[in-house]
């Protein structure tokens, strides 16, 4: 009797463990929602999104050819606000690539008819425990319509 009442416990024991088990840092509701907002602003040039999720010292990376173009966050939300309105026409998608308690790297894809432009976000957590976006890398694939009409990835 003593060992079934053991058995019990013990397996009681393992199944509370194994549904309580850590499993890894978790992507909090604050960061989505920045993401969501970063995409939230880039579909509808919503310049007051976009200045509310950037961090005060926010940078943009865009290769150019052999170059790199930096914006600042005044220089970017400013061009927003020029433009303020305009409905981008693409599909959005983002995926979390690695994350931790203060610091997250996501990608955000914007697809349009003949390209992918992919946003790759450094979000951190600010000293008020804020979520900002601290860099984004703007990185550009065109999409190659063959004959047939259906897009297809290119490949470098």
């Amino acid at each position: 009797m003593k060992n079934k009442f053991l058995v019990a416990c013990v397996i009681s024991l393992l199944s509370a463990t194994t549904l309580f088990a850590y499993t890894g840092p978790k992507v909090e509701a604050g960061c989505t929602a920045v993401i969501r907002d970063f995409i939230d602003s880039h579909m509808s040039s919503n310049y007051k999104k976009l200045n509310k999720v950037l961090d005060e010292n926010s940078s943009f990376k865009i290769p150019r050819g052999e170059k790199v173009i930096h914006q600042d966050k005044s220089s970017l939300v400013e061009a927003m606000k020029n433009t303020a309105g305009t409905q981008q026409n693409c599909q959005s998608n983002y995926e979390v690539l690695a994350n931790s308690d203060a610091l997250v790297i996501a990608r955000v894809d914007f697809t349009y008819h003949d390209n992918i432009q992919h946003n790759y976000l450094i979000v951190e957590k600010n000293d008020n425990q804020e979520w900002k976006i601290t860099q984004v890398c703007k990185m550009f694939d065109d999409i190659e319509i063959p004959d047939n009409k259906e897009p297809v990835t290119a490949k470098n």
